[in-house]
């Protein structure tokens, strides 16, 4: 079982934006020259309705998805965008607070949370509680079961803190250090971590910084096999900024994505050693690493870089979006999704080679 790091009280309104042209379901993966030639890449716009500002997104399938953002709006789609549900807020004169991280067990089991601490839940994929409010910011959080979750504490005392009851309440459990070499001396660093995967409940991955002082970090990576209790700590040499996000597909084969465009970084041996990748910088970027080792970094400059293959290679292409892209997620190999301001959305996915759209940007496939 895989479990998605990422990084999401009643339905208030349900509305639904106008419906996008029939299309047809994605085929199956082309195979060879031939079926490659029957097939294309594309973007493909399906935005929500009103203007607000988007700021996460993540799926439990192809077409399964939520996105959260400002005025406390949390969007549901069963179809691949093509129509979206308002399960909270989704008013654009709002005064909420902004929601700008979601996570998603299953679908039924789901949790939001607001840049002041404030989390959400639902049990059913549709209602949705408030459940707590956290001291401080957090970098996110993951649940490994219905009731077993955790999260990152954002502050000097950089404790993780951990629920046994769904979200209702949070319990400081651990700080994080790691053992470097600074100068070439030995130090005990302090370390925030910001970004999760889980392969299982208890094989997890994690990355973060290792604070150098004077706002310095040395991208810092950790392991655990006990569901998070306690992690393996170590420093990727040579680095000079946190780890952003990761994401692994085996034990042994993951990346790590480090800030202001320092790099992906991947390994095939669980983290021991790391390579970094040959990618064009782009910076801002938000970067969507989803199965099938897919990675895309969207920077602001009107550029986007693919890789199909984990991270050993990347491919730079234009792509000029309409607004600011803040998050984006890949469900498998064929099927992603851009979410930014002014509650834009674009898809990814794979269709017939005479497929046309307005709007529709070409991609690359895998």
């Amino acid at each position: 079982m895989k479990i998605r790091a990422t990084i999401a009280c009643s339905v208030l309104a349900v509305v639904t934006a106008p419906a996008q042209v029939p299309s047809p379901k994605p085929p199956a993966k082309p195979v060879g020259d031939a079926a490659a030639a029957k097939f294309k890449a594309i973007w493909e716009p399906v935005p929500f309705n009103k203007d607000i500002n988007l700021n996460a997104v993540t799926c439990v399938g192809p077409e399964t998805c939520w996105a959260v953002g400002a005025k406390s709006t949390i969007l549901f789609t069963a179809d691949g965008g093509t129509t979206w549900q308002v399960q909270l807020g989704g008013d654009p004169e709002s005064t909420d607070r902004d929601l700008s991280k979601v996570f998603f067990l299953d679908a039924k089991n789901g949790w939001a949370m607001a840049e002041n601490g404030r989390i959400l839940g639902t049990r059913d994929g549709t209602t949705w509680a408030e459940l707590a409010t956290v001291s401080g910011t957090s970098y996110g959080l993951w649940f490994l079961s219905a009731q077993n979750g955790f999260e990152f504490e954002n502050s000097p005392q950089a404790s993780q803190r951990r629920s046994n009851d769904g979200g209702k309440s949070w319990t400081p459990e651990s700080r994080c250090s790691v053992d470097t070499s600074v100068g070439g001396l030995p130090r005990k660093l302090p370390c925030l971590l910001h970004a999760a995967h889980f392969l299982s409940p208890t094989l997890g991955y994690a990355g973060g910084g290792a604070s150098l002082g004077m706002a310095k970090y040395e991208a810092a990576f950790g392991r655990t096999t006990d569901g998070a209790r306690t992690w393996t700590m170590s420093v990727i040499p040579e680095t000079t900024h946190s780890i952003t996000d990761v994401r692994f597909w085996t034990e042994k084969d993951g990346i790590v994505v480090l800030a202001r465009g320092e790099g992906i970084y991947w390994t095939a041996d669980g983290g021991t050693t790391w390579t970094r990748s040959v990618v064009q910088r782009l910076w801002p970027a938000v970067h969507g690493v989803g199965e099938g080792r897919i990675i895309v970094a969207i920077g602001e400059d009107g550029g986007i870089a693919y890789s199909f293959n984990g991270g050993r290679t990347f491919t730079s292409r234009p792509f000029t979006l309409p607004a600011r892209a803040q998050a984006v997620t890949f469900p498998d190999a064929q099927h992603g999704y851009v979410v930014g301001q002014h509650a834009m959305v674009y898809r990814y996915r794979i269709v017939p080679i005479d497929y046309t759209r307005q709007g529709m940007i070409a991609a690359m496939a895998p």
